[in-house]
């Protein structure tokens, strides 16, 4: 860049105090990408650390990553507004020394962090407990006490640098920079779960992104000593009416356009880790897709052309039509994750091409990215937390794209308009068939999509009761005879309707299943009599199936986050009558199953469990945390002894877990037994060999795929997507 000063516009003479001027504006011209760049990389990092660090907190739920993204946009947005706000009210060298204060506070929560937890994002273990009752409100008050201050730090640094960018080179376009900060956020999201996660413990983690957070804030720290001696800075304070005023309906495009791409992000978000795992790869996908798009959207403005977005777009709804119409145990998960995620690149494609259209000048920069920022917490707050009250199912997934759609249709139209007004010439023949053939094309996909909406709800009609609250999305229906538990889209549980029938366990529990021959024939594996009562631990309480297996004097003791799945069955008016007609008795344990017997175990309260269910999926997500070595210590600690046996649900049709628990085995010195009939997918672990060797459980098998071993610090779910 030895030719910097030849492509700059002039420079008025108050600028020039010295005759190195020319040098400390090359050092500028590398530390402004350096900077902007370092910053989205530590962003994401921090994000994706911290929401797993939390997730087990919270039973693993995919609410907890939407609620994590609310907090981080809402972060943003305060970063934004303080951007906006130096820049209207103070002067350059203001600027950069106020600046400079901010980054000393920045440093100086961090080191209190390092002191008070060890590590920064990780706060001490006492957390897990606070407001546990309100878990949205739990959440957000850990990361504000974690990360508040260094995140707030980092969200500042792109529409700031890119004020000062336009001032100290005055004639160059500022956005670039932008795009240069969502490819170093692009880099954090991909480096983590491919690379940081693979090679250190959550703690080492934190503290290699607290090396490179102090390593920003000294290049930061140089970068404002600079301008604040050199007065590169203009000694002008921004006037809202400088450089062409700003009206409303802009102003409300650029926040409708930035929440239409917010929801649609956390929406999607939200479905994939229902049917999947919530889990960093999975939270990261998303998010890379629509970093990208702002990527594409504002590295230069001719990547986006709408001739080829918006069929784009008309491919993909149409393919998202097609899903949402179809039965959801006829949907294939590979097909449903390529759908989801082409959906969503479109959908953000759009948006953010045409917020790139309408973006200001360079003089702009702070309020059309504080618009931005307030679109993108208004989207995360609507679904974190409006949607869970306001629609009984994922509604906002469905507003996104009609929303998208209408977008569409309001340019298109425009565009006809405009040239049916200005004539028809030959030259403009094409333009004006483009231009009808898209909003023709538009009106046939919104009706496509309502088709498609309805076809969805007319599934529904027959509920007996649909719900949803932080957990996810509750539906009991009755069909054939039978009344089912479906969560997530996936089935939980069902129970005859005939009162003849009401105790035979049903779906994954019935007694031909490996739980049912397990629990059928406990007492004569194990050489107990009639007499003995069993202790039952069951982990996930679903339609409380299990209860049905108690015989006078059994006990057994549900484990269940979520309050709704109880209302079900144990409420004033339950659908289900499993638990309330068991022949035992019944204890229920309200809250994350492994916090509650880790609780247990730390005030020496062993249950003393003959068998250990774990059936604790939301849809077909995993809960991790439930399957590390840590989480199996603890069951362990909570077993009568060594006949006792752990029972694992496995049924999924996009993970194979046996890995992960033929590896625990290993570990723990335990026999593994797999038993797949029925569609249903169960491991049992047990410490003595005879009982899981019984001709009535054993099931030989030869397992080719090596063992994958989870820990609290390490769990990956590409080592177990099915082949």
């Amino acid at each position: 860049m030895d030719n910097v000063e030849t492509q700059l516009a002039p420079i008025s003479a108050w600028r020039i105090v010295d005759s190195g001027i020319g040098t400390e504006r090359r050092r500028l011209w590398n530390l402004f990408p350096s900077i902007v760049f370092l910053s989205g990389l530590l962003l994401f990092q921090s994000e994706l650390i911290q929401a797993k660090y939390i997730l087990p907190w919270f039973g693993g739920t995919p609410a907890v990553w939407n609620t994590c993204m609310l907090f981080y946009q809402s972060a943003l947005l305060a970063g934004y507004a303080y951007s906006h706000w130096l820049c209207m009210r103070f002067d350059g060298r203001k600027q950069a020394r106020i600046h400079m204060g901010a980054l000393a506070i920045a440093l100086i929560v961090l080191a209190i962090t390092m002191v008070w937890w060890r590590s920064p994002l990780t706060p001490g273990g006492h957390w897990k407990y606070v407001l546990s009752g309100h878990p949205i409100l739990h959440i957000l008050t850990l990361l504000t006490m974690s990360t508040g201050i260094p995140f707030f730090m980092l969200s500042t640094t792109g529409p700031l640098l890119q004020q000062w960018f336009g001032q100290v080179y005055p004639g160059r376009s500022p956005y670039r920079l932008y795009a240069i900060s969502n490819l170093g956020s692009l880099l954090g999201l991909l480096g983590y779960p491919f690379l940081l996660e693979w090679l250190l413990p959550i703690r080492q983690q934190a503290l290699t992104w607290a090396v490179l957070f102090v390593i920003f804030l000294i290049v930061c720290a140089v970068q404002n000593l600079i301008l604040s001696r050199q007065l590169l800075l203009s000694r002008k304070v921004e006037k809202p009416g400088n450089s062409g005023s700003i009206g409303l309906l802009r102003f409300g495009t650029w926040i409708g356009l930035a929440t239409c791409g917010s929801v649609m992000l956390l929406a999607t978000t939200n479905l994939v880790c229902q049917h999947i795992a919530s889990n960093p790869f999975l939270w990261v996908v998303p998010l890379c897709i629509y970093l990208i798009s702002f990527s594409i959207c504002f590295e230069n403005s001719r990547w986006y052309q709408r001739t080829v977005f918006f069929p784009l777009f008309f491919v993909a709804a149409c393919l998202t039509a097609r899903l949402m119409a179809a039965n959801p145990s006829d949907l294939n998960p590979v097909s449903q994750l390529g759908t989801y995620f082409l959906m969503l690149f479109s959908v953000c494609m759009v948006c953010n091409g045409e917020l790139e259209r309408l973006k200001p000048s360079a003089q702009r920069v702070t309020p059309f990215y504080l618009s931005i920022a307030f679109g993108g917490a208004l989207g995360g707050g609507f679904v974190a937390l409006a949607a869970p009250h306001l629609f009984h199912t994922f509604y906002e997934f469905k507003l996104a794209l009609l929303a998208t759609g209408f977008v569409v249709l309001t340019i298109s139209v425009k565009g006809l308009f405009f040239a049916l007004k200005n004539g028809i010439g030959s030259s403009k023949r094409s333009e004006v068939f483009l231009q009808l053939v898209s909003a023709v094309s538009t009106i046939s996909l919104l009706a496509v999509l309502f088709w498609a909406f309805r076809m969805q709800a007319h599934r529904q009609v027959g509920n007996i009761v649909q719900l949803r609250n932080f957990f996810g999305v509750k539906r009991v229906y009755d069909e054939n005879g039978t009344r089912f538990l479906v969560n997530n889209g996936i089935v939980h549980g069902g129970q005859y309707l005939d009162e003849r029938w009401h105790s035979q366990p049903l779906t994954y529990y019935s007694r031909r299943t490996g739980l049912g021959l397990l629990l059928d024939n406990y007492r004569r594996l194990t050489g107990q009599g009639g007499s003995v009562p069993l202790r039952l631990g069951v982990i996930g309480m679903g339609a409380g199936t299990v209860a049905a297996y108690l015989q006078p004097g059994d006990m057994i003791r549900f484990y269940e986050i979520d309050p709704q799945i109880v209302d079900l069955s144990y409420g004033q008016a339950p659908v289900f009558t499993y638990v309330l007609g068991g022949r035992g008795k019944v204890e229920i344990v309200l809250g994350d199953a492994r916090l509650s017997l880790e609780a247990e175990a730390s005030r020496h309260e062993f249950h003393q469990f003959d068998v250990l269910i774990l059936d604790a999926f939301s849809g077909d997500a995993i809960p991790v945390h439930l399957l590390t070595s840590e989480a199996m210590q603890v069951y362990l600690q909570h077993l009568r002894g060594p006949d006792s046996v752990i029972a694992v649900h496995i049924s999924n049709r996009a993970l194979d877990l046996t890995p992960v628990l033929r590896a625990q085995a290993e570990r723990y010195k335990l026999t593994f037994d797999y038993i797949g009939n029925f569609n249903a997918e169960w491991a049992l672990l047990c410490r003595n060999r005879k009982i899981l060797q019984d001709p009535v459980l054993y099931r030989p098998f030869i397992w080719k795929e090596p063992l994958v071993q989870w820990t609290d610090d390490y769990s990956n779910l590409l080592s177990v997507i099915k082949k």
